[in-house]
């Protein structure tokens, strides 16, 4: 991870703050990940929250804590600090609840520019209270009222974490559909332990162990014993996703560079196709193919980049040659995608082949068409087609010579 030097004048909070963002922009992909968003009280513009991360119909909020020098506190000191940084997440928390949809929200957005939210912020799924902590802290403990660290505000659900450990919950699940599954998961556990933070491993072993649930769990007493118990299957299992994972990343990598373009891209291209390209200062198109592959689960992230790598490395040592696999997922029926690799092949040429390659997935699966191409090793190129009027005699003749040979294998997507 490439991580900008910041200027010396930020405090230790505000420099953490951007560093968190460029942690959550990694696998949740930059685009949708806000930072400090703003709204104007009494014509004061004031902070929201910490981060709001805003994928399709999916949000999560995030309120932030983290101390100025984290070696000056040990022991009750700590455990005192978190416990007054953890209210105040949580006021901060229930306050952007409380007035979402009263006023216009914005945020100065490092790629974007600035994003406005004019019917303040969208349905809110899980907000989290995140405390710069390194040690368990038991936030119901006798010596202050509970009443200070609500579970809900509003019908939405408030977790509580230390900074590590949610951001190891980012890496590990990737996507905001499979962090708010772990999340809706974890609210079986009694108030008590939904109260402490900084002890989170455990848990996040037993889900896994569990199928992605927590069903027949009664305490973190009962996670602790259930996973000492199975060490060896919980091996097997991380070294399984670990795998999978990492092809979940081919795709992540597709989602990130969608933000940019090559400073040429429009060099020695005919018009019919730099038609299809977004102009320079709309970005609406990158943006949708972004969301498209934000939406994915991530196992169904994995196994679609499974299917990317395969071409990829087909075609790593030849040269003069362009080759591709089709694939679709019961649960996003209305899109088919398509993955390609070239070699040695001009990128007019490219750009043709995938034309025709969208406009015949779409004919012959009868879906829209996501698709992406890796050319020579050094750039995608990615397009989109959906779906029109009836498909064309020509379009459907192209459909049947791309895809009505190609052989179908089934894949069972577990739940982690």
């Amino acid at each position: 991870m490439t991580i900008s030097k910041e200027p010396r004048s930020l405090n230790r909070t505000e420099w953490a703050e951007r560093h968190v963002e460029d942690f959550l922009s990694l696998p949740l992909v930059r685009e949708f990940v806000f930072r400090s968003p703003q709204a104007s009280d009494r014509g004061i513009q004031k902070e929201v929250v910490d981060f709001l991360i805003a994928h399709g119909e999916s949000a999560i909020l995030i309120s932030q804590k983290c101390q100025e020098n984290p070696l000056a506190r040990n022991g009750t000191k700590v455990s005192s600090w978190a416990k007054k940084a953890a209210k105040g997440a949580a006021s901060q928390l229930c306050g952007a609840l409380r007035t979402s949809n009263e006023k216009e929200i914005w945020c100065e957005h490092s790629r974007r520019g600035r994003v406005q939210f004019p019917h303040g912020l969208p349905k809110i799924d899980h907000a989290i209270v995140m405390v710069e902590v390194f040690e368990r802290v038991e936030l119901n403990q006798f010596d202050l009222d509970t009443a200070y660290f609500p579970l809900n505000f509003n019908e939405t659900p408030i977790s509580y974490f230390s900074g590590n450990d949610f951001l190891n919950l980012v890496v590990a699940l990737r996507t905001t559909s499979d962090l708010l599954a772990y999340l809706n998961a974890r609210r079986l556990l009694p108030p008590s332990d939904l109260h402490v933070i900084g002890d989170e491993k455990s848990l996040f072993e037993f889900y896994l162990l569990n199928g992605g649930t927590f069903e027949g769990c009664a305490s973190r007493r009962d996670v602790t014993i259930a996973v000492s118990e199975q060490q060896d299957r919980l091996k097997d299992i991380l070294a399984t996703k670990r795998e999978s994972d990492s092809y979940s990343g081919l795709l992540e990598d597709v989602a990130d560079k969608l933000a940019t373009r090559l400073p040429d891209y429009a060099s020695n291209l005919p018009q019919h196709l730099l038609a299809s390209f977004d102009p320079p200062d709309a970005r609406a198109g990158y943006l949708e193919m972004q969301r498209i592959l934000t939406g994915l689960r991530l196992r169904e992230r994995a196994e679609l980049g499974r299917s990317f790598y395969s071409v990829v490395d087909k075609v790593a040592n030849e040269t003069n040659t362009f080759t591709y696999r089709s694939a679709y997922l019961d649960l996003h029926p209305a899109w088919v995608f398509v993955f390609a690799a070239s070699r040695g092949i001009d990128r007019e040429e490219v750009l043709s082949r995938n034309t025709n390659l969208m406009r015949g997935a779409v004919a012959f699966y009868g879906k829209n068409c996501l698709l992406v191409t890796d050319r020579d090793g050094a750039n995608y190129e990615v397009g989109i087609a959906r779906q029109g009027s009836s498909p064309t005699t020509d379009e459907q003749e192209i459909g049947r010579r791309f895809f009505g040979h190609l052989r179908i294998t089934d894949v069972s997507l577990d739940r982690v």
